[in-house]
């Protein structure tokens, strides 16, 4: 669990007084997790022990470290989209592997390369519920790569590793002692408790002299190790000690190389998955396009579960080491630390309430606990693999093609190409298709449905607008008749909008100078489209670039697509905005000092715009 505000706050007086017994060398004790029994040396949980189980399958609880490994190398070798590699060693030489979720390619089906992603677990020992959570990002991955939907759609169109497991010294130790913990009783710290790796510490829980060692991964990263002391320590029997030097663990070295096996020069989304307090904390940076799209995206996962989880920034220009502050600061990218459930104790499951129990979390709800941090994983990866575009039309008349349309990429960006192309008459039913690059809609049960208050089913505007006797003039199309797609679609589900109309009983092919389809609507989680799908948007620099809104400028949210001209009278696509022009200044200098004045003024503000003035 990341110590950050949450923890100062809400266990500052409990940490201070682990220090003080430490400090004054209280003898370490052994207790031993019960579901009921409060006899002598035991912690009654007020639910059964979890126990780490051998299954290669998801189970309602835990599975043990070489069952969660199994697992990952079983669907590995199932699919040629998982890639297994190796991107480090722990403290006691263990192989730490990472998990590259791609196709054969790095480019995007509607052109451009892929972005990259990377999602770390297991960084603290104790938190079980993160490599269960990362492997089921995995599993979920694996089990719809050929269902023409998001997780499909994400391995063609993303580059995404995994880590389900960094810390797996400081893991197996926790399995190894499932039910046992030592020091005291209200915040134990070696066995079921290890927090940190296993640095400088022996497997055997009875050797007390080094049950407080080892290094607090997540405190061991630049800009900001060692910068913060109430965030980090140099007193290596702190639980938030940060090492003898930034990235000085062999375990920090692997996550920063698994950015390098993602690309890091394509990096776009990072999350560090720990437990518990059920929030997203992230750091910001001070770069206010990349914190806006941070904060936006934060909505995003949210509302993949109701809201559920709760939102932490940060202030930019200050950390305390972690992995979020590294990868937001280097690169630029929304980076987050997950804190799954519970809020605040496993008392909201009906356990007794020991004080640390939230890391414990009971083995009827491990689960639900996967299903619902996929989804917002997802949803998140989705928003961030590209904004949404309008690919391409297709109008029919009676089942027969007499118009279609589509972008195709170029070594520049991408040009509309028109295919086929009949006349279009007034009062006469045609079918509109239109397609985007990417699933649109939220899809329950085979159904179309909203995603939270980001989305809603239907969720678009159509218009025709034509120029006619030098006469604007705008028609909307009922939507009581269109839906998206789950069948006949271009690549996945809900990435078309099929739609019957009419053009009104005034409108002449002949007589029209321009025709174009106006679209309103936005992707399943709320982005807005790209306007002009000419500049094929990417991540860049800390913000989109290629995203134009409504205007034509560059943005981070969208706007409206109006590029879809039937008729083109080669106007511009975006409305032109006039500068103000500047007042012409006179001099009471006169003739040709006046001149002269004029042209030194002249060519010194030529040279600060970078013009020439020859």
């Amino acid at each position: 669990m990341r110590k950050g505000e949450f923890v100062m706050k809400h266990y500052a007086v409990l940490f201070v007084a682990l220090l003080s017994v430490v400090a004054n060398q209280v003898c370490s004790e052994t207790f031993t997790y019960t579901e009921v029994s409060s006899g002598n040396g035991n912690i009654p949980l007020g639910y059964p022990v979890p126990t780490p189980v051998d299954s290669l399958t998801p189970i309602d609880g835990f599975r043990s470290y070489q069952s969660l490994d199994l697992r990952h190398q079983q669907l590995a070798a199932q699919t040629p989209l998982i890639e297994r590699i190796l991107v480090g060693e722990s403290y006691n030489g263990r192989s730490i592997w990472a998990y590259k979720f791609s196709d054969e390619n790095n480019t995007k089906l509607n052109g451009g390369l892929e972005g990259s992603a990377l999602i770390n677990g297991g960084i603290h020992a104790r938190e079980w519920q993160s490599p269960e959570a990362l492997t089921g990002y995995m599993e979920a991955l694996f089990e719809g790569r050929e269902n023409k939907y998001i997780e499909q759609y994400l391995l063609e169109n993303l580059t995404l590793v995994l880590i389900p497991v960094l810390n797996i010294d400081g893991f197996l130790q926790t399995q190894r002692y499932f039910n046992k913990v030592t020091d005291l009783a209200s915040y134990p710290r070696e066995g079921r408790m290890r927090r940190k790796n296993m640095r400088a510490v022996d497997e055997d829980i009875e050797t007390l002299a080094d049950n407080l060692h080892g290094i607090d991964l997540n405190r061991n990263n630049n800009p900001y190790w060692a910068t913060n002391p109430n965030g980090s320590s140099s007193d290596r029997s702190s639980l938030i000690y940060h090492g003898s030097s930034v990235a000085s663990e062999p375990e920090t070295k692997a996550l920063q190389q698994a950015a390098i096996v993602a690309g890091e020069e394509r990096l776009r989304f990072y999350t560090d998955t720990h437990s518990f307090s059920q929030i997203y904390f992230t750091p910001m940076t001070g770069e206010d396009r990349r914190d806006n799209v941070t904060a936006e995206l934060a909505k995003v996962m949210r509302a993949a579960n109701s809201y559920k989880y709760n939102y932490g920034p940060s202030s930019a220009g200050s950390g305390i080491g972690s992995t979020d502050e590294y990868f937001a600061n280097t690169y630029q990218i929304p980076s987050y630390t997950l804190e799954i459930e519970p809020l605040s104790s496993a008392s909201e499951y009906g356990g007794f309430g020991v004080s640390h129990d939230g890391f414990i979390l009971p083995n009827s709800e491990v689960s639900r606990m996967r299903e619902e941090t996929s989804k917002a994983a997802l949803a998140g990866l989705y928003a961030m693999t590209e904004p949404p575009v309008v690919t391409g039309i297709t109008i029919s008349h009676q089942g027969e093609i007499v118009w279609q349309q589509e972008w195709q990429g170029t070594n520049t960006g991408a040009e509309l190409v028109t295919l086929l192309e009949q006349v279009l008459l007034a009062d006469t039913t045609y079918q509109l298709r239109i397609s985007f690059n990417k699933p649109m809609r939220r899809v329950i049960d085979n159904e179309v449905v909203a995603f939270s208050n980001l989305s809603q089913a239907q969720g678009i505007k159509l218009y025709w607008q034509y120029l006619h006797n030098s006469e604007e003039k705008e028609f909307e199309i009922s939507d009581e008749q269109g839906g998206w797609l789950l069948d006949g679609f271009a690549h996945y589900k809900t990435d078309s909008y099929q739609i019957d109309f009419k053009l009104p009983s005034d409108f002449d092919w002949q007589s029209t100078t321009r025709l174009n389809l106006k679209i309103e609507t936005t992707d399943m989680v709320g982005q807005k489209l790209d306007a002009n799908p000419s500049t094929v948007a990417d991540w860049q620099d800390g913000h989109w670039q290629g995203y134009e809104n409504a205007l034509g400028n560059s943005s981070d949210s969208g706007g409206v697509d109006k590029s879809m001209r039937l008729i083109d009278d080669n106007s511009a696509l975006f409305p032109v905005v006039e500068q103000p022009k500047e007042e012409p200044k006179t001099s009471s200098s006169g003739g040709a000092a006046g001149f002269f004045i004029g042209l030194i003024c002249f060519i010194v503000l030529c040279r600060r715009k970078g013009l020439s003035y020859k």
